[in-house]
């Protein structure tokens, strides 16, 4: 391939992608990236988030998903500026810990700075829809900052009794 036909390869494809752009992505947020990436205690938020909590091995998990993903691809969840995300709770129990997660899979909504817990019964395409389109039911909650690291060990031991 010369110079020429290489440079060519890649501007059709950068105009494929502008073109068919990928389906939503569902971000995997760690301990590490939770903070930086949702900007969730500053109140300055990149948007709003709809984290799913979960471990792969979980059949509730493992059941919801499709329409967690599904969601993803929702064009009035684009318009709206969700985004959607996941946290691997058995590998990230720093986060796990601050957002108090009891069990899984657990869903939280960060929006316009405050915490609101999904509790509904329906774990659907539209149930998810409903709630994070619709204004919220409850005050929501304060949202904790990221805990240093004596405050980190503190929540493991409250978490723990």
């Amino acid at each position: 391939m010369t110079f020429r036909s290489t440079k060519l390869a890649h501007l059709l494809l950068l105009l494929f992608c502008l073109l068919f752009p990928a389906s939503a992505e569902i971000v995997e947020l760690t301990d590490a990236t939770f903070e930086h990436q949702t900007q969730a205690s500053s109140g300055m938020t990149t948007g709003s988030w709809f984290i799913l909590f979960k471990a792969e091995r979980c059949q509730h998990c493992q059941k919801l998903a499709p329409h967690f993903e599904k969601l993803a691809t929702d064009e009035s969840i684009k318009e709206a500026g969700i985004v959607l995300a996941t946290v691997n709770v058995p590998s990230n129990r720093g986060t796990t810990v601050r957002f108090d997660i009891r069990g899984f899979p657990t869903l939280i909504y960060l929006h316009q700075g405050r915490l609101y817990r999904f509790r509904g019964k329906d774990r659907t395409l539209e149930g998810f829809k409903k709630f994070v389109l619709s204004p919220p039911l409850d005050k929501g909650q304060d949202i904790r900052p990221p805990p240093s690291a004596w405050t980190e060990i503190l929540w493991m031991f409250q978490a723990m009794g």
